[in-house]
């Protein structure tokens, strides 16, 4: 995978992993993406092109709208604006679902950083 540290809770591909990917990394994974900042965080710095937008403020809020997406076994991929939320998003959902959870360490900022362009959110 990415760069840096992975945290892995569970077993199998279940579970979770906190780590660096570049947006690349991210869409070769076939998983679903999703900002989980909030709306005037996605129109301050942009979105990665194809990800949901969906804020996370509870897990059962939350899987009500992606649950459907994510019946099919594809990843998880959650982004906020640093990595920290991802990553309690990610511990909160953990066990929730069968999926794998790949919460982006350094988020947005490391995105951007790395020279990826966003895209207006919609």
């Amino acid at each position: 995978m990415g760069i840096g540290y992975a945290i892995t809770a569970g077993s199998g591909t279940a579970g979770f992993e906190h780590t660096v990917l570049s947006v690349d990394e991210m869409k070769q994974t076939g998983g679903l993406i999703v900002d989980i900042r909030t709306p005037p965080e996605w129109a301050e710095t942009g979105v990665i092109d194809g990800a949901q937008l969906v804020t996370f403020t509870d897990p059962a809020r939350f899987l009500a709208k992606v649950g459907p997406t994510l019946a099919d076994g594809r990843d998880l991929i959650l982004v906020c604006r640093s990595g920290s939320r991802s990553e309690a998003a990610a511990r909160a959902l953990e066990g929730r679902i069968p999926n794998r959870i790949i919460s982006v360490a350094g988020g947005m900022g490391k995105v951007i950083a790395g020279g990826y362009q966003t895209v207006a959110p919609s």
